[in-house]
């Protein structure tokens, strides 16, 4: 396999850093904490916390490309062709990033064992693990297929009662019991996004310590 010259790989190497350096400059708030800001568009928690995580990456994969890229340039001499694994890992790291949030999420072992109710699901029992699982989590299911599309906050507050989130947040929480299927002392919450106008727009189940 015939490789192009060193010099294009330099080439290639400085575009991809520009392109990249732009989009984390622009395009990350362009592209997800505008639309947010405004309501359009929920972003998830989990998205969020590893956005540091990826960014940390993109740093360093950015850095090795300069410090080769100023090594070659102090020593006079053409860069090597590894000089475009930074950015080669920069890209696929953006592309991560970006489509992780639109993946679809599998909800947890048991979510679908009984339909919806309400009075069920308010009741104080209802987060208390039976047999490792709760009457919440049991309905989990119904409720983000069936009952939260096209719901306001008021009608999901009314449902499924108070929220532990902010009133001022665009979003609402609940409790839904011990984690499933973990040996950490985990619990596991619904995370409801709702848009500018109040309406349902997106869910999260996540667990936390």
């Amino acid at each position: 396999m015939n490789l192009p010259p060193k010099n294009n790989f330099a080439k290639v190497a400085l575009i991809t850093f520009g392109a990249t350096f732009f989009y984390w400059a622009f395009g990350a708030y362009l592209i997800h904490l505008l639309p947010y800001q405004h309501g359009f568009q929920p972003a998830s928690e989990v998205y969020a916390r590893s956005g540091l995580f990826f960014v940390g990456l993109v740093a360093l994969s950015h850095l090795y490309t300069m410090i080769a890229f100023i090594r070659a340039k102090w020593n006079k001499k053409e860069m090597h062709p590894i000089i475009a694994i930074g950015p080669a890992i920069s890209l696929t790291l953006m592309i991560i990033w970006n489509i992780k949030p639109y993946i679809p999420t599998f909800l947890p072992s048991g979510s679908y064992l009984r339909p919806f109710n309400s009075e069920l699901w308010i009741a104080d029992d209802s987060t208390i693990a039976r047999e490792g699982i709760t009457v919440r989590q049991k309905m989990l299911g119904d409720v983000v297929d069936n009952i939260l599309p096209g719901k306001s906050r008021n009608e999901i507050l009314r449902l499924l009662g108070l929220s532990s989130d902010d009133s001022l947040q665009p979003t609402l929480r609940f409790y839904l019991g011990p984690a499933r299927g973990v040996f950490f002392r985990e619990v596991e919450w619904l995370k409801v996004y709702l848009d500018h106008s109040g309406h349902f727009t997106n869910y999260e189940v996540f667990r936390e310590d």
